[in-house]
C-alpha cells in the first residue's frame, strides 16, 4: 500500500472538497443564469410600461451577470465551446445596451430564450456531473 490510513483519509477529503466545488461553481453559474433571466425580464417589462428608472436598473443588473458569468470562463483554454459561450455573453450585453437604447422588447425576447437554452445546457452539464460521481 503506497498510503496509509491517513494519507488515504486526506486524500478522500481534498477529492470530496474538489468534487463539491465543482458541483457548487455549477450550481452558482445555474443561479446566476436564473437571475439573469429575471433581471432581462424586468428589463422587457421597464421597457413596455416605460419605466426609465427600473429599466436603467435591471438593464445594469443584467450587464453586470454577463460580465461575472464571461470572467468566470478560462478562455485560455482555447475550447471552442467556451470561446462561443465569451461570443454569446457579449452579445448579451450588446443586445441588452441596444434594447434599452431603443426600448425594443423584442430584443429582449429573442435574447430571454437564448439564455434558458443556455441554462438548461449548464444544468445538464451539472446532473451529467452528479450522475458520473455515482
Amino acid at each position: 500500500m503506497l498510503l496509509g490510513k491517513q494519507q488515504q483519509a486526506n486524500y478522500a477529503n481534498v477529492q470530496v472538497s474538489a468534487n463539491a466545488s465543482v458541483s457548487s461553481s455549477f450550481e452558482l453559474i445555474c443561479m446566476l443564469h436564473e437571475r439573469l433571466i429575471q433581471e432581462l425580464e424586468s428589463v422587457k417589462y421597464a421597457i413596455e410600461h416605460k419605466d426609465l428608472e427600473l429599466k436603467s436598473k435591471a438593464s445594469q443588473k443584467s450587464i453586470d451577470i454577463f460580465v461575472g458569468l464571461d470572467a468566470s470562463l478560462d478562455l485560455s483554454s482555447g475550447e471552442e465551446l467556451i470561446k462561443n459561450i465569451h461570443a454569446l455573453y457579449e452579445h448579451g450585453i450588446a443586445t441588452v445596451f441596444e434594447a434599452s437604447k431603443e426600448m425594443n422588447g423584442e430584443l429582449i425576447d429573442k435574447l430571454i430564450v437564448v439564455i434558458v437554452d443556455l441554462k438548461e445546457g449548464w444544468e445538464g452539464a451539472m446532473e451529467w456531473l452528479d450522475e458520473s460521481r455515482q
